[in-house]
């Protein structure tokens, strides 16, 4: 979606909006009317990622623009030095909560670990996939566009396969 579309939502004043914090700065400098003065909750998922994709100076952007009256739940499956800093700078009175390495996993849950050269991946996925017919699966990929190529190459052999990925406007964009 090009900056004038997404401009045109935001003057409709939404209750949620969902950035990356390049694109709201650019809506924060570019966007006539737009502001978050009245910014309740600032969310940040996957912080220590964020930081570390150098969106630091534009996270500081956006701290320096939004009320300090606010709730802020920062998420982050690593405590980085950039983390703890960015922690610091924009809470007040933190709640911590971590998970504990001494939690296991239910007995229940099947994991396996198979270490196969790059070049065959797709081939053992799909041998394991046959193997194990008829149980539920999530394969996690690293890129969007390796979730859609997977889903299409399964879909292509005849498996019942979708794909879920930020980029994806609606699920109604894939075909069923």
């Amino acid at each position: 979606m090009d900056m004038m579309a997404q401009s045109l939502m935001l003057a409709k004043k939404p209750h949620i909006i969902i950035a990356t914090p390049g694109r709201l700065v650019d809506h924060l400098e570019n966007t006539k009317g737009f502001s978050l003065r009245n910014l309740k909750v600032l969310v940040m998922d996957e912080a220590d990622r964020i930081l570390n994709m150098d969106f630091e100076e534009e996270v500081d952007k956006i701290l320096k623009v939004i009320p300090r009256e606010r709730r802020t739940f920062l998420f982050s499956a690593t405590m980085t030095k950039k983390v703890q800093k960015l922690h610091r700078a924009s809470l007040v009175d933190p709640v911590r909560v971590e998970v504990s390495t001494k939690f296991q996993t239910v007995e229940q849950l099947q994991q396996y670990y198979i270490f196969i050269p790059v070049k065959y991946k797709d081939v053992y996925l799909v041998h394991i996939l046959n193997e194990m017919a008829g149980n539920s699966f999530m394969v996690f990929m690293a890129t969007c566009n390796g979730t859609v190529r997977v889903a299409l190459l399964l879909r292509n052999l005849g498996l019942d396969a979708i794909p879920l990925h930020g980029q994806m406007t609606q699920i109604s964009d894939w075909p069923h």
